[in-house]
């Protein structure tokens, strides 16, 4: 344990020690539990004033990841630019790794890149099109894309080259660093593989130009492989990636129209397209109407009209809705129910709510069951009261 806790003073440079064209590798640098005693159960980002916080579930414990970014003042504070994880167990609270990487990962608001103060508990990092922190189906890996360095400020966005950084949540030791050219549209981890979306413009068709890397994460050496494409990389399965032809609607929450995605593995080969999406889920899910015709005709006569009509909107509620696995298949109903992405038991996973009526004859929102991307999806039951009230 004192092994463990240790502070490792050597910053070492993630993929090598050399100084690339493109400015310093990024560096790592493991950290004592006492140089990190204020990233715990409980702190918020107020506490930490001018720090960003976010809380991940893993498969192996809670991340609690907090960057201080510059100022913009001609006093730059040592650890501005430069974020800290530390892993503990999610039962104990207690310490398991803490590193730093420099330079900081990045500051965007982006869909799906969740942070503790936007919701009253922890919530998963989701698949997403452009989230700058996002972990593996299976919650083994954390990845994150990093801010420019010093040597690339003024420079174009489609000159700049950035670098993402995987991690293995068990350790806390980087598996694999990329370096990218262009604007990074977006990211997905399977189970094996780190995908960046790069463009030469903000979008990946016509101009943008769209090119989708991919690198190894269970073999550093091997090399990467890239694919053009002029669709959105918006997610992952454990084995495949998941892209559409425009941005899904990040902020709709209902009566939301369904769109098509596509799923391809990491070679760029088509295997499949799923019609009548609506959401793209952590862990390998979406969600889909049973019949994405009726369901796009319904929702575009509702948007079509000024006045909602009554009976379109009923027609929409009635409507079949389904998780699809990606990877196997298994479909559960969910029709009439509410998809909630948060941490599970055994780590990433989704609860399922449902509205019940209540002895008093009130309307209460109830967990009906949840699935964990730590197993073949199966529906779970058990210990549903820990998803009550949260």
């Amino acid at each position: 344990m004192l092994a463990v806790a240790a502070s490792v003073s050597l910053a070492l440079s993630i993929a090598s020690c050399n100084i690339s064209a493109y400015g310093q590798e990024p560096a790592l640098t493991s950290l004592s539990s006492q140089s990190v005693e204020d990233l715990k159960q409980g702190v918020s980002a107020q506490e930490l004033h001018d720090a960003s916080l976010r809380k991940l579930t893993t498969k192996t414990g809670k991340l609690f990841i907090s960057t201080n970014y510059s100022t913009g003042t001609a006093t730059k504070k040592p650890d501005a630019d430069v974020t800290r994880i530390v892993s503990r167990d999610p039962s104990t609270d207690q310490f398991q790794w803490a590193v730093s990487i420099t330079p900081s990962a990045a500051d965007r608001q982006m869909p799906n890149s969740i942070s503790d103060s936007e919701y009253e508990h922890d919530r998963t990092a989701s698949q997403s099109h452009d989230g700058d922190m996002i972990v593996s189906p299976d919650g083994r890996y954390l990845s994150l894309v990093l801010t420019p360095d010093e040597s690339q400020r003024g420079v174009p966005a489609t000159d700049r080259h950035t670098h993402v950084v995987v991690l293995d949540t068990q350790t806390g030791k980087a598996v694999r660093t990329a370096e990218v050219p262009g604007i990074i549209l977006g990211q997905a981890l399977t189970n094996s593989a780190l995908a960046v979306e790069t463009a030469q413009n903000y979008f990946p068709a016509g101009s943008g130009k769209g090119t989708i890397r991919v690198f190894s994460i269970t073999s550093s050496d091997a090399q990467p492989s890239s694919f053009s494409t002029d669709q959105w990389l918006i997610g992952a399965s454990g084995k495949d990636l998941i892209l559409a032809p425009d941005l899904p609607p990040y902020e709709c929450t209902s009566y939301c129209a369904p769109y098509t995605v596509t799923r391809r593995d990491t070679d760029g080969n088509t295997i499949d397209t799923l019609p009548g999406v609506t959401a793209v889920h952590p862990g390998g899910w979406v969600s889909q109407y049973r019949d994405p015709k009726a369901a796009a005709s319904l929702v575009h006569t509702m948007h079509a009209s000024p006045a909602k009509d009554g009976s379109t909107l009923e027609s929409i509620r009635n409507l079949q809705e389904q998780l699809v696995h990606i990877d196997t298949g298994q479909t559960t109903d969910i029709t009439n129910m509410f998809v909630d992405e948060r941490s599970v038991p055994n780590g990433l996973g989704l609860v399922v709510y449902q509205d019940v009526t209540t002895g008093n004859g009130s309307m209460e929102r109830k967990p009906a069951f949840w699935l964990s991307a730590a197993d073949d999806g199966h529906r779970h039951t058990e210990n549903l009261e820990q998803f009550e009230n949260s």
